[in-house]
């Protein structure tokens, strides 16, 4: 876990790639859970 953090700090595009990523699943999660509560 480390190690991956530090290879992702040491690289600035790595870090935007990760973080867009986890922003698009964390939508992905809140729209089948809103989808669910709706029905």
């Amino acid at each position: 876990m480390n190690t991956r953090a530090s290879s992702v700090a040491s690289r600035p595009t790595g870090f935007a790639g990760e973080t867009v990523r986890a922003l698009a699943s964390t939508l992905l999660l809140l729209g089948l859970i809103g989808d669910r509560r709706v029905r």
